[in-house]
């Protein structure tokens, strides 16, 4: 009951022109209403603070599966160019008895050591270099 007689009375002198004496409830009303504002902006700031850092854990997550994915698509990949070129190596070394052609067991053993089995089988597969009369 008593705020409620203050309370009329500071707005009673504010409106009669007596400001003086309700400036320090004016400005301690303001003060309480800033804190509280301080309050909110820091709990939604909190608040907004927890959403962004759950969503980056989301985020990281999903990013370390695709990069698993990645990598075991590498591996699968990386296992069947080393039987492409296993099998590679041991056509051209059939190849090189069949024809009696030290030319692709060099060949071979390019690609065994880490050269281009398509490459090499293209060479392969064309077969002894023709001479033109102009090559001669």
């Amino acid at each position: 009951m008593s705020v409620r007689i203050f309370a009329v009375v500071a707005l009673g002198f504010m409106v009669s022109g007596c400001a003086a004496l309700a400036a320090p409830g004016v400005e301690g009303a303001a003060s309480l209403a800033g804190t509280a504002g301080t309050t909110a902006t820091g709990y939604i700031s909190t608040q907004s603070s927890r959403e962004l850092n759950s969503a980056n854990v989301d985020f990281i997550r999903a990013q370390a599966q695709l990069q698993k994915m990645q990598a075991d698509e590498l591996l699968v990949k990386r296992e069947q160019i080393e039987s492409e070129r296993a099998a590679t190596v041991g056509i051209l070394r059939d190849m090189a008895i069949a024809r009696e052609d030290p030319t692709l067991a060099d060949l071979a053993l390019w690609v065994q050591a880490g050269g281009d089995p398509d490459y090499a089988m293209h060479y392969a597969l064309q077969g002894p270099g023709k001479t033109t009369p102009k090559q001669l």
